[in-house]
């Protein structure tokens, strides 16, 4: 029995792990003036079908100095993912709106957020709630904060983003000096190496167990 708990909470130690860098959807709308200039996450809900959705590896995105949004493509913007159609791919940043959907691992207790961007978002962290609140146009906003958690593990975030009145565009998320969906923070890699060792521990105890019988 204690072998068979030792796997199982390795296994769900991996699986955490895992699941803190799955891939972030983003759901783009292109066109759209309104949201674009106050990106509340609420406009989602009133936009009607996105022009395209793809996933993400990380947010951090920026486009390059002396850009200007109404020039610079969605596509770039977003360094190109994998599968974004063609036609949203080209089309120009400027009024563009985004929703972007992932899971984050949070500690318990404080942990430091850094959300610079330019322009408008929003960001909410289901269970503790609204933790940026700049749905407006922007100079770039480069202000870390803290969040608390009430417990360690995985949280849902969304967040919307805006971009509207010409460039630069900036948009980026970390939590613990990490870039959210990036590098894995530290938190996880003990959560991959803890996994690893009860796993290892588990299978070890059992061939030990198979030879002895």
């Amino acid at each position: 029995m204690k072998i068979r708990t030792t796997l199982a909470a390795g296994l769900l130690s991996l699986g955490l792990a895992s699941a803190a860098h799955a891939a972030i959807t983003v759901q783009i709308w292109t066109g759209a003036n309104a949201a674009a200039a106050n990106a509340t996450i609420a406009q989602a809900a009133l936009l009607g079908a996105p022009s395209a959705t793809t996933t993400v590896a990380a947010i951090d995105f920026t486009d390059a100095p002396g850009n200007d949004s109404t020039t610079f493509t969605v596509g770039a913007f977003l360094n190109n993912p994998v599968g974004l159609s063609s036609p949203t791919g080209t089309h120009v940043l400027n009024n563009t709106y985004f929703l972007f959907t992932g899971q984050t691992f949070l500690n318990a207790g404080s942990n430091s957020f850094v959300v610079p961007h330019d322009d408008g978002l929003q960001l909410n962290i289901t269970g503790i709630g609204l933790v940026v609140d700049q749905p407006g146009p922007t100079s770039p906003v480069n202000t870390p904060f803290t969040v608390i958690a009430p417990t360690a593990g995985l949280y849902n975030f969304q967040l919307s983003y805006g971009e509207t009145a010409g460039g630069p565009a900036v948009l980026a998320f970390k939590v613990n000096d990490a870039t959210v969906g990036g590098v894995p923070e530290p938190t996880t890699w003990a959560m991959l190496l803890a996994g690893f060792g009860m796993v290892g521990f588990a299978m070890r105890k059992r061939t030990m167990g198979v030879v002895a019988a």
